[in-house]
């Protein structure tokens, strides 16, 4: 199992100003796509990567229980820690090892949990169990980097404003790999080209995009962001 000690990730997440107004604008594109993915309440919902439940939050309008699961045992200490909700619980796992009856799930979201899939075989393996989790006609949410997300304009202000690290180290035509830090943990990650991930995933999901800029535009959220929207929300039905 990997583990991630980030203790003070959720302090560091509300401390900074940009950093919060950055994962606000996510957080309200991911539910806004919930909304007209899910227009009414469903039985049972899961939350791959859930890190401390603030992405497990956003999906209790939408489903009658919640299970959010992620392999930092940190992260899952600080959700079960915040958690007074018994309709939500939390299960400290890698999602390959995660436990649970073909078709019993309604919808699946995962918020950052694809750029720490490093293969095509292992994106493959994690698109055939979620589509075997879900129910015929289930729903998928998947929170991505954008195209943007590696470029030295994003890195600088990652630098300067955020107090993130990265360094890339290896680009291909369908991903870009390296390492991020937002304290004295490196961690690996693989960012994958959206409509890469989009055609990859075709076989098991019918997927769309969020119209991420409209919405922070409409909402007149520009104020408060220092670049454009590094993310994608990719969300759609099972096949």
């Amino acid at each position: 199992m990997t583990v991630y000690r980030w203790t003070n990730y959720d302090q560091y997440k509300s401390a900074v100003t940009c950093v919060r107004e950055y994962y606000d604008a996510v957080h309200r594109c991911h539910e806004l796509a919930l909304q007209q993915l899910v227009p009414q309440k469903c039985e049972l919902a899961l939350d791959i990567a859930c890190g401390h439940g603030e992405s497990t939050q956003i999906l209790k309008p939408f489903a009658n229980s919640i299970v959010g699961v992620d392999s930092s045992e940190d992260l899952i200490d600080i959700a079960n820690s915040q958690n007074e909700d018994p309709a939500v619980r939390y299960v400290c796992s890698t999602f390959a090892d995660f436990d649970a009856a073909d078709e019993s799930i309604d919808l699946i979201s995962a918020a950052w949990y694809w750029n720490h899939v490093h293969t095509a075989e292992d994106l493959e393996a994690a698109a055939v169990k979620i589509a075997s989790l879900l129910r015929p006609g289930g729903s998928v949410a998947f929170v991505i980097p954008g195209d943007s997300f590696t470029s030295r304009r994003i890195q600088s202000i990652a630098r300067e404003d955020f107090q993130w690290r990265q360094a890339w180290t290896h680009e291909e035509r369908e991903w870009t790999e390296g390492l991020f830090s937002y304290d004295d943990t490196w961690i690996q990650t693989k960012i994958w080209q959206p409509f890469f991930l989009m055609k990859f995933f075709r076989e098991w999901f019918d997927l769309s995009t969020w119209d991420v800029k409209g919405t922070l535009v409409r909402e007149e959220r520009l104020s408060g962001l220092v670049a454009e929207p590094p993310f994608e929300i990719l969300y759609g039905k099972r096949r």
